[in-house]
């Protein structure tokens, strides 16, 4: 078991420490879930706020940036980790513009990632991006230019789990430069974890999965159930305002996520994803409020929800949220997405993704086909499939056994 380690009071096991106190100017903490990446994170970020990177003294006040995937991952988990840690260190939060200002005058920024064009601007010393491996690859490009406070070179660190071998595995370990750094965790390496917890997580997940989310290993996932999906493809900013119709995906979860997919349809039948919801820990009752804020933001007319949970879909619908137990039949469903995912003859496919969905995206290119030894079953893996599911439940609403809305709603009512 790793000796822990103090500094700003924190206790820190060997690789955080290590992490906290990289000199490179270019740096990433990837491990598995739990291995209190965001704290390595957030302690290296308070300590360049105060003059401090790697050893090195840096000017101070100085400005910093920390960012996560999605507004709501920045304010739930990257904004409160540092929160906690730096206390009262900080003497003003302003609210408005996401601001913490600490004693000694330094400011950091918290701003989403969801749309790097809106990251040009300020002129920063250092730049945290946490969960990294969500982000599209021009965050780092636009933030790169950012790192010039004082005319000195700044600091960027990334802190995130592996998500398949995507930019991160390609800035940061392929081209193998002498100013950037990895370090690699395991889920295990943390002494601060009850062994319970650990010991479900290793019940739970198996194979690629688990070589991803528990030690922290970039795996090229082989047998994706969707091969059809590309990025440059299905990924859009531009999304319509207008829709015909707006419904949810809804896949239950607490230890495991729990998701809500937003869709709206357009005139020409095409399905645009439009907003996600994903978290863990969330119980039912907060999910039913997460759900009527959702149909009152989007106009949801219709959730179509995990049946396996009836109990969970009469909350809903005791919030006045109209929630109906989904078509669970997985190959109908799955190959029901295969055809809006394919391209048609104009050129373009009938579903989409707004960017900022990140969970959605990330989860496409890392859903498998379970195996048999070498062998692919007629079944995916059970792992990477929460959003997928949601996904399932929400277009066999729409395209499987169809009938026209109006004859749907008469018999609703």
């Amino acid at each position: 078991m790793a000796t822990a380690k103090r500094t700003l009071d924190l206790a820190l096991y060997g690789e955080q420490y290590d992490f906290v106190n990289e000199q490179a100017h270019h740096a990433v903490l990837c491990g598995g879930i739990g291995s209190g990446k965001s704290i390595a994170g957030a302690a290296r970020a308070l300590l360049a706020s105060l003059g401090h990177v790697g050893g090195t003294t840096i000017k101070t006040p100085n400005l910093g940036e920390v960012s996560a995937p999605t507004y709501p991952m920045l304010r739930d988990a990257t904004l409160r980790t540092f929160r906690d840690i730096a206390g009262d260190l900080i003497t003003d939060f302003r609210k408005a513009e996401n601001i913490a200002v600490l004693r000694n005058g330094s400011e950091i920024i918290f701003r989403s990632a969801d749309d790097p064009e809106h990251m040009r601007g300020p002129t920063l010393t250092y730049y945290w991006g946490d969960e990294a491996a969500l982000y599209s690859p021009l965050v780092q490009k636009v933030m790169l230019g950012r790192l010039r406070q004082y005319g000195a070179q700044g600091y960027e660190w990334y802190t995130t789990t592996p998500k398949g071998r995507n930019w991160i595995y390609q800035e940061f370990v392929q081209k193998q430069r002498p100013d950037y750094r990895i370090i690699k965790v395991r889920t295990r390496d943390n002494p601060f974890l009850a062994e319970e917890y650990i010991a479900s997580l290793e019940e739970a997940y198996t194979g690629d999965f688990a070589r991803q989310e528990l030690l922290g290993d970039f795996v090229s996932f082989e047998g994706l159930v969707y091969p059809e999906f590309s990025e440059d493809t299905h990924v859009t900013a531009d999304i319509p305002t207008v829709f015909k119709r707006v419904i949810a995906g809804v896949d239950w979860g607490f230890v495991h996520p729990g998701v809500v997919k937003v869709y709206g349809i357009t005139a020409d039948e095409r399905l645009y994803l439009i907003h996600e919801e994903y978290a863990r820990q969330r119980g039912i009752d907060t999910w039913a409020d997460v759900a009527l804020q959702l149909r009152n933001i989007w106009r949801i007319q219709e959730f179509y929800a995990d049946p396996s949970e009836p109990d969970y879909i009469r909350k809903f619908n005791e919030k006045g949220c109209k929630t109906f137990g989904a078509n669970n039949t997985v190959s109908t469903g799955i190959q029901a997405v295969k055809r809006r995912l394919a391209v048609g003859a104009d050129g373009r496919p009938r579903l989409m993704y707004y960017r900022g969905a990140v969970n959605s995206i990330a989860e496409m290119g890392q859903y498998q086909w379970a195996k048999r030894g070498e062998n692919l079953l007629d079944e995916p893996l059970k792992a990477n499939d929460h959003c997928c599911d949601a996904e399932r439940y929400a277009v066999m609403a729409i395209d499987g056994a169809y009938q026209p809305l109006e004859t749907k709603v008469s018999r609703w009512i």
